[in-house]
C-alpha cells in the first residue's frame, strides 16, 4: 500500500499569484498617478500627499512582487518580475519629483 504524504505548500506557493496580481494592479494605478503628479503642477499640499502615497505604494508593491518572485510557478515569476519593474518605475518617478533630478 502506498503511503500518502500531504505536505503543506510554502507561503509563497500558496499566495504568490495573489500577491503578483495585487502588486501588478496597484502598480499600474500608482504609475499613472505618479506620472500625473510628475507632469502637472499641483498645489504643494496635494503634491506632498501624492509623493508620500507613491512611496508607500511602491514599497508595498515591491514587497508583494518579492513574495511573487519566491513562488515556484513560472507564470507567477513573470508576473512578479513585471510588477517589480513597474514598482521600481514608480519609485524612480516619485524620487525624481522629490529631488528634481530630471524635471
Amino acid at each position: 500500500m502506498k503511503t500518502q504524504t500531504s505536505e503543506r505548500p510554502s507561503l509563497p506557493a500558496a499566495i504568490g499569484m495573489h500577491c503578483a496580481l495585487l502588486s501588478l494592479a496597484s502598480g499600474c494605478v500608482g504609475l499613472a498617478v505618479s506620472f500625473i503628479l510628475w507632469w502637472r503642477s499641483l498645489p504643494r499640499d496635494i503634491q506632498r500627499i501624492g509623493e508620500q502615497a507613491g512611496m508607500f505604494s511602491a514599497a508595498m508593491g515591491l514587497v508583494l512582487a518579492g513574495i511573487a518572485l519566491a513562488a515556484p510557478r513560472k507564470l507567477v515569476h513573470w508576473l512578479g518580475l513585471i510588477a517589480l519593474i513597474i514598482n521600481l518605475a514608480i519609485l524612480s518617478v516619485v524620487l525624481d519629483k522629490i529631488f528634481m533630478i530630471v524635471h
